[in-house]
């Protein structure tokens, strides 16, 4: 078992399905998300029935929402408690970047604005990739969007691409709250 400590100095990309760095998980076996530098994690999903009439280009008809660990906890647990991803054999891949203080930042506020604003959800071209990689691009660390499909495993290629010194571990995953102040670190098994 490892324990990464968020201090800060890092942020991360999580790739749910993909078993190792070399693992190319179907299309619609994959998700992503993300962890702030206080290891605090995010993702966007897709909810509801399409009422609203939000929907995007794929023509999903689903509203966007904007999980942090709360939200994890209540929807998707084995996304972030380590004893449900081992239960239900969760395995993810997670790419820790080191940062600036300024593109942690950045990459907060993003996340903290997609919030209040989530939009609508398409599988194509608004989906928890595409705001993930807009987050990067939003701190500075990327450039553009993602090369061919917007995949997790695509921005995880690209991420790697951008940040050669990145660092990348496999496994089931948890957060833990940190002893003392506030954010989490991350737990892999």
């Amino acid at each position: 078992m490892e324990t990464i400590v968020f201090d800060g100095t890092k942020i991360g990309l999580i790739v749910r399905g993909k078993t190792g760095v070399n693992h190319d998980p179907d299309l619609l076996a994959q998700h992503a998300d993300v962890i702030l530098a206080d290891g605090s994690p995010m993702g966007f999903f897709g909810e509801g029935d399409g009422a609203s009439g939000s929907g995007g280009s794929f023509g999903l008809g689903m509203d966007g929402v904007v999980y942090d660990n709360s939200l994890f906890q209540v929807h998707r647990p084995y996304y972030v408690d380590l004893d449900e991803a081992k239960k239900y054999k969760v395995k993810s891949t997670v790419l820790i970047i080191t940062v600036t203080k300024e593109e942690a930042q950045l990459f907060k506020s993003f996340w903290v604005k997609m919030k209040t604003n989530p939009g609508g959800f398409s599988l194509v071209g608004d989906n928890c990739s595409t705001n993930a990689s807009d987050a990067f691009i939003s701190a500075g660390i990327s450039k553009k969007g993602i090369p061919g499909l917007d995949t997790p495993n695509n921005l995880f290629k690209q991420i790697i691409t951008v940040r050669k010194k990145s660092k990348s571990y496999s496994g089931h995953i948890g957060f833990k709250k940190k002893a003392t102040g506030s954010g989490f670190d991350l737990v892999i098994d």
